[in-house]
């Protein structure tokens, strides 16, 4: 029975108290829903859908237990990032004073297990994630329940591992919570489905930088002893009782529609079913194996109409330029436009124009995308996958049945990276599944094959810029001026709805959301202030051949890791390196002449000390064009992405016959402020730039006027171990920033500007254009 219950404000969060006679306990950390009245401090009530946990109520974000451990729940999902299971455990450890270990368990992802939601992107979002907060509001109010406890002022408090201490008295967090029940209520703002989710608002105090204990410390992640342990359940170990396989039939081309389905052979397949919904064409059988020989069989049978809407690879850059509709969505400018640049053009005796090009690139996880679809008869559906945001999937999957998120939960599972593809909520696989389901009555599993993966997953989109520059004789800018290019880079439209017909979201289109939108807005922050004359511009488009296609489906855009600023940082800084050989200046003087912010400053000096960078101007003294020996430069190159200053040297060597590019060294040096954890973040930075040195020499998608081309790894080629260059990662502390910068974006983006100035280096030719593969080597080589 209860014997008191009271309520206590800490910092516009409440905390609930009520006693009981039991000794077991629990601090559970809800959300109240603040929408736009509730922060202007009018009444609001949310009303929390069925499947999910009740912003309202304990048990959402952080459980306190009394053997003094912590459990912690985010809608955010590991995809090689690692954050969830070590920043996030050592952030929370600091904000309330406990050790790393005593956040013992970790809850991810699954809609009906997590509270926030949200794209499994921006960890760190801008230094306070959810999570901090939450701990920061949690700290607060055990230091109210200690208060209390001990006969004790607030401030007179101190905290240890988990034990309050005041008045010669001690308490740990697990006693102050044996025998009461407490729930503290924190303001949260946001859509639980769209693409970020909840917000955790408010400003509680957080723990100052000079205090830390934990944070700064190399920690390792939870997950992966379970992982290399063989203890983990992946998404493929997936099976439910009287589950199916199947295998999707998709269209002869991106624009194909189904003429008639190919009748399955039940002499050969006697226990496999066709399922055909206007253009979706799917085969189910009780085994994978069965499922997937029917499948092919169906699909050599299937007949579909013909389409050419595609300009083709050779035709593709010609096509953007020429053929695309650039004036239906407003051009943008940055906020560093300044100057008259066409002036200071007009009268420059040292000056550059040209284009540069970034090829589409494919999102293409090792492991192939596969979910299990389980529609139950009483309406619920049920989604087991691997997924960047489960509760915009449960949207999208809800818009499609035309029912509520209260019938949908998604479950998360591990499995292969594919930065950006889900994080708008689908991946590939999950609607198909679902779509099965729902015709069989029995759970479906459904994995694409390889070439489902590469011909019909989304892929980073093609973009072209355009430079004109001009340098004084001082070495400095006298102009700077890019107009950038790209089509839109966030159709979230499930692509098996689009073929069955059933609604979805709408593709790109012209309008101010940011998501979904065919503005191409800057998002390269311009670092050279000392340059007094300035201009940048976004142009933005319609997705390639999606408005020809008679199924609307053309060529997919999704984002992918560093989205947009690469587009736009890659034409940016290589230009920045022939401005440098423009000036005859070396790249990284040329950069630090530009330059007022200090940080950026220091970022280049440290990766000029940590690279052995030789000061020189460009091209090499032994710069050459042709022979079948090797010769080498050194390129580099510099962003600032998510509050953290990146700089990066790639030393090359480049057989001029046949054409051959090869990385031998990469140095990165990296200012995200305050360092989290130093080995996680060095593992980071070590596998995004070896997906930059991929994309910048291999990655790319081809196409002909009907579709993507290749279907395999060996097609769509990717960066291999033998092609690993010797790696250095320079980390720069620096406390007195105040806040922790993200540190797994930029990596990938850094090395393509980076590798393309060291050919220019070694070579004395510029190469403008990705990848930098054999054949278009030789063709700069020739030029």
């Amino acid at each position: 029975m209860s014997r008191r219950t009271d309520s206590i404000d800490v910092f516009g969060a409440t905390l609930t108290r009520r006693q009981f006679v039991k000794t077991s306990g629990i601090l559970a950390v809800g959300v109240s829903l603040a929408g736009p009245a509730a922060l202007r401090s009018e009444t609001s009530k949310a009303t929390v859908a069925k499947n999910s946990l009740d912003p309202s109520l304990a048990c959402n974000w952080l459980e306190i237990h009394p053997d003094n451990t912590v459990t912690i729940r985010t809608g955010k999902n590991d995809f090689g990032q690692g954050s969830v299971y070590t920043a996030y455990r050592q952030i929370v450890a600091e904000e309330l004073s406990m050790p790393f270990e005593a956040i013992a368990t970790v809850v991810t992802g699954s809609t009906d297990q997590t509270p926030d939601g949200g794209g499994s992107f921006g960890f760190l979002n801008d230094g306070t994630p959810n999570l901090r907060k939450v701990a920061a509001y949690t700290y607060q109010a055990l230091l109210d329940i200690g208060a209390a406890k001990l006969g004790v002022p607030k401030d007179k408090l101190t905290v240890n591992d988990g034990v309050v201490s005041g008045g010669n008295k001690s308490i740990s967090y697990g006693d102050l919570v044996k025998g009461q029940q407490l729930n503290l209520t924190i303001p949260v703002s946001g859509d639980l489905t769209s693409i970020m989710g909840l917000t955790v608002q408010g400003n509680p105090p957080l723990k100052p930088v000079s205090e830390y204990k934990v944070i700064g410390k190399s920690f390792p992640s939870s997950a992966i002893r379970e992982k290399v342990s063989a203890k983990t359940t992946w998404a493929t170990d997936v099976r439910l009782p009287g589950m199916l396989h199947g295998r999707v039939v998709h269209p002869k081309t991106l624009g194909s529609t189904l003429i008639e389905a190919g009748k399955l052979d039940k002499t050969k397949y006697p226990n496999a079913q066709v399922i055909v919904k206007q253009n979706l064409v799917g085969v189910v059988a009780p085994t994978e194996w069965e499922a997937i020989q029917a499948a092919q069989q169906v699909a050599a049978e299937t007949k579909w109409t013909d389409w050419k809407g595609l300009p083709g690879s050779a035709k593709l850059y010609e096509c953007l330029r020429k053929d695309s509709d650039w004036a239906s969505t407003p051009v943008m400018k940055s906020g560093a436009t300044k100057g008259d640049t066409a002036a200071a053009l007009g009268s420059a005796k040292k000056k550059l124009s040209a284009t540069y090009q970034v090829s589409y690139m494919k999102h293409a996880p090792i492991g192939p995308t596969m979910a299990v679809g389980d529609v139950r008869a009483d309406g619920m559906v049920h989604i087991h996958t691997h997924n960047q945001n489960p509760q915009e999937l449960r949207g999208e999957i809800a818009k499609m049945l035309g029912t509520t998120i209260d019938k949908v939960v998604v479950h998360i599972y591990p499995g292969p990276g594919h930065y950006g593809r889900s994080n708008g909520g689908n991946a590939g696989a999950e609607d198909e599944a679902v779509i099965l389901s729902q015709a069989m009555g029995k759970p479906v599993r459904v994995q694409w094959m390889r070439a489902d993966d590469i011909q019909w997953s989304t892929q980073s989109p093609a973009a072209f810029s355009d430079v004109e520059l001009a340098v004084d004789d001082q070495g400095k800018f006298a102009a700077f001026q890019v107009d950038h290019y790209m089509p839109p880079m966030q159709d979230d439209r499930p692509v098996g709805a689009v073929l069955a017909g059933l609604p979805t979201m709408q593709a790109p289109d012209v309008h101010g959301d940011f998501i979904t939108s065919t503005v191409n807005n800057i998002s390269d922050e311009w670092l050279y202030t000392q340059a007094a004359n300035v201009i940048e511009r976004g142009h933005g488009t319609f997705q390639v051949g999606q408005k020809a296609s008679p199924i609307a489906v053309g060529l997919r855009d999704h984002s992918m890791r560093t989205p947009v600023q690469f587009q736009q940082n890659y034409p940016r800084e290589l230009a920045i390196s022939e401005a440098a050989v423009l000036a005859g200046v070396d790249a990284i003087e040329f950069r630090i002449n530009n330059l007022k912010e200090e940080r950026a400053i220091g970022v280049l000096k440290a990766l000029r000390q940590a690279s052995g960078w030789d000061t020189r101007p460009s091209p090499g003294p032994g710069a050459r064009t042709a022979g079948k020996d090797a010769v080498r430069g050194r390129g580099v190159s510099l962003m600032l992405r998510d509050g953290t200053y990146w700089a990066c040297a790639c030393h090359i060597a480049v057989t001029p016959e046949p054409g051959v590019i090869k990385v031998e060294k990469c140095t990165l040096a990296v200012d995200p402020g305050v360092i989290i954890n130093p080995a996680h973040l060095k593992r980071q930075i070590e596998g995004g730039a070896m997906m930059g040195i991929s994309i910048a020499l291999l990655e790319e998608v081809m196409m002909d006027e009907s579709g993507i081309t290749q279907d395999d790894w060996l097609s769509y080629a990717i960066l291999t171990m033998a092609d690993i260059p010797e790696l250095k990662v320079e980390l720069i502390s620096n406390p007195k920033v105040g806040k922790f910068g993200g540190g797994s974006e930029a990596a990938n983006a850094l090395a393509a500007p980076a590798i393309a100035a060291a050919f220019h280096d070694a070579t004395g030719k510029p190469i403008r254009r990705l990848p930098m593969k054999p054949a278009y080597v030789l063709t700069v080589l020739k030029a």
